[in-house]
């Protein structure tokens, strides 16, 4: 860079700062345009004043804030939350590919020093190989689709039992389907492996919205971060009764499972058998919430999909859960960090961007945006459930692909073969007749991480059985 250049670009910074509310206001008027001219230059100054995750507004339709991303920004620095942000699917791929050079070690950021200990604890999420493998081959062979296939008979039960409930309530034939229904299922599918009493549903709930509405980002606030670490102060307290209670009599289920598991020839540490409780009694049904809530909100706003999977639902079920894991992954992005420093080229459709980031420096991998990417689904704006590529990133790639995968799809099966089967006519039960206003008229999650509905009204008829 010449002399001149370089009194150019100082100029420009002074500018930006002097102008600096009147420059933010014009950035983001511009985030939906392609800059042409002086391309390199607005693009880094962009990147400086660029919040990596999607618009408030945008959480339960974040698609056209990918789409832009993909297209101007696909490997984008934050720095307000001093984290690199990656939007392509070849990119996200590579690096859940290759724990050596990324390493999954993450704890929360902007998280006080105070809370970190209990807020970022070894487990299965935040560890590498080898202390990873070990740790998950404790429960490996338990999740296998060969096992969970086994509790295809108790899951359609506790589908049917809570379908009768909701029927026998009456209320004109009316039901909160993430209340009534797709919470409580794997809710207490999960109990029951866990072998933790099932009446204790509500506080198992509030614990995970307690977690999982903690925002990994700069908006994190202080009350947020208390009432999560109180959280695990609690559910420690609770899992610590219960072990106790498996270690004097042993029964088959996975915490009695845990506590018998050795590593290397030793027990599991009390901090390590209770990580391994919280993780899978969250894990094991927050993903599948969502995913049942936003099957059947992507079918009922693509009406032409669900009368094709009426007509088709032996052959479309599988289907259906797989487009929906896609076209709404419930899991929106997933955390690593550089173990080196590393050069990143972003590739697919767009202009290629290469970005050096360093050792250390966070990396946010969008994986509700590598899903949508234009280079490897054909029209990934419409939501297909007769799609041939199933190539999704829904549960993560790699070492770390979601052990409950198995168990949240036979779940996801279930639930649609059991409402399709116990009901018909079934609708919004709202006003959407403005297909463009169906957002504003749901009740999205308070989380980045999580796309998914606190509520979603409907209406039906039951049919005779």
């Amino acid at each position: 860079m010449n002399c001149y250049c370089l009194k150019k670009d100082i100029e420009l910074i002074i500018i930006l700062h002097l102008f600096q509310p009147i420059l933010e206001s014009y950035l983001n008027k511009v985030r939906s345009t392609r800059c042409q001219e002086r391309k390199h230059k607005f693009h880094v100054l962009y990147l400086e004043y660029m919040n990596i995750y999607p618009p408030v507004e945008q959480r339960f339709s974040p698609f056209e804030f990918y789409s832009l991303m993909r297209k101007n920004n696909p490997i984008a620095f934050d720095e307000g939350n001093k984290q690199w942000g990656l939007y392509r699917y070849s990119d996200i791929e590579k690096i859940l590919r290759d724990p050596i050079k990324f390493s999954s070690k993450f704890g929360p950021f902007q998280i006080p020093e105070e809370y970190q200990e209990n807020l970022n604890r070894p487990s299965l999420l935040n560890s590498d190989p080898p202390y990873h493998r070990k740790l998950r081959s404790i429960v490996d062979t338990l999740f296998v689709p060969l096992e969970i296939s086994k509790l295809e008979p108790r899951i359609e039960n506790i589908a049917n039992t809570l379908i009768d409930n909701i029927i026998e309530k009456g209320n004109n034939n009316t039901m909160d389907l993430v209340k009534d229904f797709a919470y409580p299922l794997p809710a207490t599918v999960i109990a029951e492996l866990l072998g933790v009493p099932t009446e204790d549903q509500d506080t198992f709930r509030q614990w995970a919205d307690d977690i999982v509405s903690l925002e990994i980002t700069n908006e994190s606030d202080i009350d947020s971060i208390r009432k999560a670490d109180k959280t695990v102060v609690d559910m420690d307290v609770y899992f610590r009764k219960l072990i106790e209670k498996k270690k004097k009599i042993p029964t088959n289920d996975l915490i009695s499972h845990i506590i018998r598991a050795q590593v290397d020839g030793h027990s599991l540490s009390e901090k390590e058998i209770l990580s391994f409780c919280s993780l899978l009694l969250n894990a094991g049904h927050v993903t599948t919430v969502n995913l049942i809530g936003n099957l059947v909100f992507s079918l009922l706003e693509n009406p032409q999909e669900f009368k094709r999977l009426q007509e088709n639902q032996n052959s479309l079920i599988k289907p259906a859960i797989e487009e929906t894991l896609r076209y709404r992954s419930p899991v929106q992005f997933l955390f690593r960090i550089a173990n080196a420093d590393v050069t990143l080229s972003g590739s697919g459709v767009g202009d290629k961007v290469e970005q050096k980031i360093q050792k250390g420096q966070g990396i946010t991998l969008f994986l509700g945006s590598a899903n949508h990417d234009e280079s490897i689904f054909t029209d990934p704006e419409r939501f297909d459930i007769t799609r041939k590529n199933l190539r999704h990133l829904g549960f993560g790639n790699g070492i770390h692909f979601c052990l409950g995968a198995p168990l949240a799809r036979l779940e996801g099966q279930i639930a649609l073969r059991v409402i399709l089967e116990r009901f018909e006519n079934l609708q919004f039960n709202f006003d959407n007749s403005d297909i463009q206003n169906l957002y504003t008229k749901v009740s999205p999650l308070k989380s980045s991480f999580l796309l998914g509905l606190s509520h979603l009204p409907l209406c039906f008829q039951p049919k005779n059985r």
